[in-house]
């Protein structure tokens, strides 16, 4: 019925990664996608690299597409529902990546039968490491949650849940990266200060994270039950716990996933 089977709306940082993950991965064929960005310097580009079609605006793309992803930025999404609302069409899916917009937001631009997928997705999908949760409304059809699964999969792992826990995942995972980015120089810092170099320094640190992370999901152990296997006796790595401690580095890194949770809960009843 479609002519293409999904369509991309916005080619930013998420937009493009997605994009990118499911050429590499054989999801969708490519001339089966089709792109869409008011900036089309960057379309022009990912034409160049990837040879997928680029739309003539938002409505020629929901037209000719089965599946349509939403890679908009929340401060601009109503002006693209605005745009596209009148065209979509109960045989179309509406998938959005957009952070703190509810369901029943988008459903306001669109028909009542429209089915609706909203993910919360993070940016360590452009390497293949991504955290995605799925939620969805009533009017899905059949083999869409597969399907749109199937796209994030590849790319990292998804889990399904209530849209209520969606903003608490913004603020865990969605927001999680910058947490552990900051951890990862901080840490990298003070190898430099106890006389690494800086190069040196973040390449042991991230490592280090990465190998912590790995350990956490590939034994299923509880991360208290590994913390223990590190911590010696009266030795160094005990030492340096009570110091984390002391600075309340778990309160704080709790305090940051609650403010950013409340951040998103915000932005979904503004």
């Amino acid at each position: 019925m479609f002519e293409n089977e999904l369509g991309i709306i916005g080619t930013g940082t998420m937009g493009s990664a997605l994009l990118r993950t499911i050429i590499k991965n054989n999801v969708i064929e490519k001339d089966k996608i089709i792109i869409y960005d008011k900036d089309h310097v960057v379309t022009d580009n990912i034409f160049k690299e990837l040879g997928v079609k680029i739309a003539q605006n938002n409505s020629h793309l929901v037209q000719t597409s089965n599946y349509i992803l939403l890679a908009v930025k929340p401060q601009i999404i109503n002006f693209v529902l605005e745009e596209i609302g009148p065209n979509i069409k109960p045989e179309n899916t509406i998938i959005s990546i957009a952070a703190g917009v509810a369901i029943r937001h988008i459903e306001k631009y669109v028909s009542n039968d429209v089915g609706i997928i909203r993910i919360m997705t993070n940016t360590p999908l452009m390497v293949g490491a991504g955290a995605s949760a799925i939620t969805h409304n009533n009017k899905i059809r059949d083999g869409s949650i597969e399907f749109v699964k199937k796209i994030f999969n590849s790319g990292g792992v998804v889990v399904e849940l209530d849209e209520e826990h969606l903003d608490t995942v913004t603020g865990l995972s969605g927001s999680g990266p910058a947490y552990f980015f900051i951890i990862i120089e901080a840490l990298a810092d003070g190898g430099v200060k106890m006389g690494l170099s800086r190069k040196v320094a973040i390449k042991l640190a991230a490592q280090t994270a990465l190998g912590a992370a790995k350990l956490v999901l590939e034994t299923g152990k509880h991360p208290g039950e590994l913390k223990d296997m590190v911590c010696s006796p009266g030795g160094t790595t005990i030492t340096a716990l009570h110091e984390l401690e002391r600075a309340k580095l778990r309160s704080t890194l709790m305090r940051a996933v609650e403010v950013a949770t409340e951040k998103s809960r915000a932005l979904n009843e503004s």
